[in-house]
């Protein structure tokens, strides 16, 4: 049996389409392919009243929950605040999709040798999937929060990291020390709600 976020079965009968694909919520092995989980993502960072009560972005550090585990994809929504990214890693060969729900994150692409390849910028409304071999970091480098879902097929395979960070081609998270100080002290899920 799938397990979903309580954010996800709340009042189903407010969407006019069911958001979850009937092959996301098996519980017999498989893989769902790219398009699906693009499209997955796309429609759930479309759905607010999901995701916005749910969300929160925290200064120390990325803030993350899982939306769904079945025996096929993985979901999970995750807050950025200004300054922070993952590390260099890949998706320990699944096949993967992500959509930016609000704000902006950039994505700086790499090669199997964790040399950097490609830096592209994600905006809201944005969605992109990606193959198994795909390498890559996630950042916030803008001044204003953002959140995003991301989708995995198949589930719960263990990502792999560059063996260091100076082997990956480190790009600093750069962000204005301004950026940081406009939100100390502030809710910032709260502040984001207001957008």
């Amino acid at each position: 049996m799938p397990l979903l976020h309580p954010a996800l079965i709340a009042d189903p009968a407010r969407h006019a389409e069911p958001l979850l694909p009937t092959e996301c919520l098996s519980d017999e092995p498989g893989t769902i392919d790219l398009a699906t989980l693009r499209d997955l993502t796309a429609a759930l960072a479309g759905v607010p009243r999901i995701w916005r009560p749910v969300i929160h972005h925290r200064a120390d550090r990325r803030w993350y929950t899982r939306l769904l585990l079945s025996a096929t994809v993985e979901v999970w929504l995750i807050g950025w605040y200004p300054g922070q990214q993952t590390e260099v890693h890949d998706h320990g060969d699944a096949l993967g999709a992500m959509a930016v729900a609000e704000g902006r994150v950039e994505e700086d692409r790499y090669d199997r040798n964790w040399t950097i390849t490609r830096v592209r910028e994600h905006v809201t409304g944005s969605a992109v999937g990606f193959s198994a071999a795909h390498v890559h970091r996630v950042a916030n480098r803008g001044l204003e929060v953002a959140t995003t879902i991301h989708a995995y097929s198949p589930p719960e395979l263990p990502m792999r990291f560059a063996p260091t960070q100076n082997d990956a081609d480190v790009r600093a998270a750069a962000v204005p020390t301004t950026a940081v100080a406009a939100y100390a002290g502030r809710d910032v899920a709260s502040a984001g709600a207001t957008r």
